[in-house]
């Protein structure tokens, strides 16, 4: 149908990923200004503070924020407008009650957290800084991914990270040239108003989005969260493969080629915004088609993405493959060890950007249950190709076992995406 057709996708996504680049390169920013002012000890604190606070948010969040553009795309496609209302009303307040809950734990037992569990008891006070960023964060998002769902997408994408994170470096800026950033909790408490200034906007934004719909209709959360865990398990086996390979790693060689290899997934992990940016644009686009039955439109939708994200990406893979000594020497001379892991990793991402949208799809037609099993199946891969192949090539074993991870969970999702949802992803209807 034309309503759902791709006509305006290469514009929104080059949007959508200039959006991204700003959020990356915000983060960048805040993140050299700490490493140099503070030091490669300040810089791990604020790393290690702010890797749990995001683990603890996809926790709380628990896959509801992809559960909200979905249903909301879907009652608007249907002009239920009390319906989109009710789900985002119940979601928001789930996370509004659970997210003080969990960081009020958390901070409770910040000391024990910080000492057994992180092994930086030094790091307390830090986390009790941090950890109350769970609650602006999480309904930060649960905002973004309505306004997403309802067709301001840009805005969303603002909100989603670059905004609080731009406003985070600039703080930190000011603070360095004036002479009173002499502590890392600085950076912390700038980060934390970030946040809080990013939730205050979305929410007012979707306040006057959605201020002619209908009332919003009752719905149970339990529903919901059992519809969104499987979505929480699939980012969470998504961290685990980057966690895991980096924690094997460096059991069995030096410090330096973690680095290396940290410093590879860098550039991996740029190649990745492409197709971040174009599911953002894609997302509520294939929960309306899913909605009405219109497969074909979801099919053509995803091959067009494919295209663009291919095409956008080209010129990062072919000095990912040619040069990759290059690039890592942008790091240092003594990241240029890293060049064969490198080009593994691009082996790895360019077949995920090949092989299209799947998890958004199976996501936004309703069958996030399949999630678990390609999730589940990249886990079992990551672990026993690290085993094996970590202690051995060092940087380069990781990498494979990354890369075997991304093929195989994306060859389990086109089997399912094929074969159960029937949606032929490689070639066009007949005309």
């Amino acid at each position: 149908m034309p309503h759902f057709a791709a006509n305006r996708l290469g514009g929104q996504s080059v949007l959508a990923f200039g959006l991204k680049l700003w959020g990356a390169v915000a983060s960048f920013g805040l993140n050299w200004l700490i490493a140099r002012h503070f030091g490669p000890a300040g810089s791990g604190e604020f790393g290690i503070a702010l890797t749990t606070l995001t683990i603890t948010s996809y926790c709380v969040l628990a896959g509801l924020d992809t559960i909200v553009v979905r249903s909301v795309a879907g009652d608007l496609a249907e002009h239920k407008t009390g319906d989109a209302r009710g789900v985002v009303k119940t979601v928001a307040t789930a996370v509004a009650i659970a997210g003080p809950l969990v960081a009020a734990t958390l901070y409770v037992f910040r000391q024990p957290l910080a000492t057994h569990i992180l092994h930086q008891p030094e790091m307390a006070t830090m986390l009790g800084i941090m950890i109350w960023a769970v609650v602006p964060l999480t309904l930060q998002r649960i905002a973004s991914a309505a306004l997403r769902a309802s067709g301001n997408v840009m805005l969303s994408q603002v909100i989603d990270g670059p905004a609080g994170t731009t406003l985070a470096a600039v703080g930190l800026a000011v603070g360095i040239a004036a002479g009173i950033a002499q502590s890392i909790l600085l950076p912390a408490g700038l980060y934390l108003t970030g946040v809080l200034a990013g939730s205050t906007i979305g929410w007012v934004a979707f306040r006057r989005m959605s201020h002619g719909w209908a009332a919003p209709v009752p719905l149970a959360v339990v529903p919901l969260i059992v519809a969104g865990l499987p979505i929480l398990l699939s980012n969470l086996s998504q961290l685990f493969t980057e966690w895991y390979t980096t924690v094997s790693l460096g059991a069995h060689w030096p410090v330096e080629v973690v680095g290396q290899y940290r410093a590879a997934w860098q550039f991996v992990m740029l190649a990745g915004l492409v197709q971040l940016a174009m599911e953002v644009i894609i997302g509520p686009r294939i929960a309306a088609a899913a909605r009405i039955g219109d497969t074909d439109g979801i099919a053509r939708t995803a091959r067009r993405m494919v295209g663009l994200v291919l095409v956008l990406a080209a010129p990062l893979f072919i000095v990912i493959f040619a040069a990759p000594g290059f690039l890592l020497g942008i790091f240092g001379p003594r990241f240029v060890g890293g060049a064969l892991a490198l080009q593994i990793l691009g082996v790895g991402q360019l077949v995920r950007l090949a092989s299209g949208p799947l998890g958004v799809i199976l996501v936004m037609t309703g069958n996030q249950r399949w999630v678990l099993v390609y999730a589940g199946s990249a886990v079992v891969l990551c672990v026993g190709f690290a085993l094996w192949l970590t202690p051995l090539y060092g940087a380069a074993g990781a990498a494979a076992a990354t890369a075997a991870a991304i093929i195989g969970r994306n060859l389990i999702a086109i089997a399912v995406v094929h074969f159960v949802l029937r949606i032929n992803l490689f070639r066009k209807p007949a005309a």
